[in-house]
């Protein structure tokens, strides 16, 4: 009696820390994303390979939130180093792939994309660090998390990945800011890019200095260079504007059925989401999957414990990242990158990882007592 008495309780204390108002919310996403992909697809049939991809954010979600969080926190060192190796693993044994170098053919048509997996490392490695050490005060005290960002970006660059690894920043800056660096040291990291923008621009490839000089000028393209480096971004801005207020409907877009627009099952999936369904499916589209950050940082709000907040505020940003970057390359706020959109997207790597940190933000907020670390968030020893 008094076991079946206290299972209620169990189960209500376990919704009540948990971050379980993510799983519908990716649920929904992932449904939004079968149907976008059917539709890119063009066949009666539902894109099976879709669906398995879509099981691997249920397998790697499960996975994640099986692992105790004492566990993710243990360990954190381990897998960030792990997927340091993986990325160095990538110029030795890597698929090679239109003069880029980011796979790993696993056989049986799986690759995996190391660089995506880097985002689990660097969110739990910077979690880590800051939940153990006292609040960042200067510059210097935040050499330790940069490297942790720098060294992983940095090989990314390499490969080269330009939109994963402009990905990895905002990590470490919304995870500085919220281990409560003062705006006078966060600061620096807006002012000292600003000050370095023109001896990168020298310093990146041709195609991507091409790319960006088109993005600069793309309401002034001559028609050679629609067909060139601006191809993608003119024919991603003509299916947006083409859907109107409500849109042709799905599967009657005219650039996704005439397979004018390039990458559109992965990179550009929200132009055939615009013209299919105008502005007002856009518009709803997007609230939709701005709920997923935005109640991840409403969730991490709840904790006390630095490492657990760290951790589910690190999955918000990943996805808040993730759709402002693809959105806006897609519709000519950013310079043309590829940057797959977690869970609608094809990619199977970024499928996996979403559920894992999905999985890992259930694990950590569902941690039976509060991992408290020297200091309490929010306040020093």
């Amino acid at each position: 009696m008094v076991v079946a008495a206290s299972l209620p309780v169990r189960i209500w204390r376990f919704l009540k820390r948990t971050d379980w108002p993510l799983l519908p919310l990716a649920g929904l996403i992932l449904l939004a994303g079968l149907v976008m992909q059917w539709s890119v697809g063009g066949t009666a049939e539902p894109p099976l390979g879709h669906m398995v991809r879509m099981s691997a954010v249920g397998i790697a979600c499960v996975m994640g939130a099986l692992i105790p969080a004492r566990l993710w926190r243990s360990q954190a060192w381990l897998i960030y180093f792990g997927c340091i190796a993986f990325l160095i693993l990538v110029f030795f044994v890597g698929d090679s792939t239109n003069n880029a170098r980011r796979w790993i053919d696993l056989g049986g048509g799986f690759k995996l994309q190391p660089s995506e997996f880097a985002k689990l490392g660097i969110i739990l490695a910077m979690a880590r660090w800051f939940s153990s050490q006292s609040r960042p005060r200067h510059l210097a005290d935040l050499a330790t998390p940069a490297l942790l960002t720098v060294v992983p970006f940095g090989m990314i660059l390499i490969q080269p990945d330009l939109g994963t690894a402009l990905s990895t920043l905002p990590l470490f800056l919304a995870m500085a800011w919220l281990a409560g660096t003062p705006g006078r040291v966060m600061r620096w990291f807006f002012i000292l890019p600003v000050l370095l923008a023109p001896f990168s621009f020298l310093a990146i490839q041709d195609y991507q200095r091409e790319r960006i000089e088109t993005w600069w000028r793309q309401d002034h393209l001559s028609e050679e260079e629609i067909a060139d480096a601006g191809y993608h971004l003119w024919h991603a801005k003509l299916a947006i504007g083409s859907g109107g207020w409500t849109g042709h409907g799905w599967g009657q877009g005219p650039e996704n059925q005439l397979n004018r627009l390039p990458e559109r099952h992965n990179d550009f999936i929200f132009p055939v989401i615009a013209e299919e369904f105008g502005f007002f499916g856009s518009v709803g589209f997007l609230l939709l999957y701005s709920l997923l950050p935005i109640t991840a940082f409403m969730r991490a709000s709840r904790y006390r414990d630095p490492f657990t907040r760290l951790v589910v505020a690190g999955v918000g940003v990943h996805f808040a990242t993730h759709l402002c970057l693809n959105i806006g390359v897609s519709s000519g706020v950013w310079p043309t990158t590829g940057l797959p959109l977690p869970m609608v997207s094809w990619g199977g790597s970024s499928m996996a990882v979403s559920g894992l940190l999905l999985g890992v933000a259930l694990s950590a907020g569902a941690a039976p007592a509060p991992l408290f670390e020297r200091r309490a968030y929010g306040g020093d020893e």
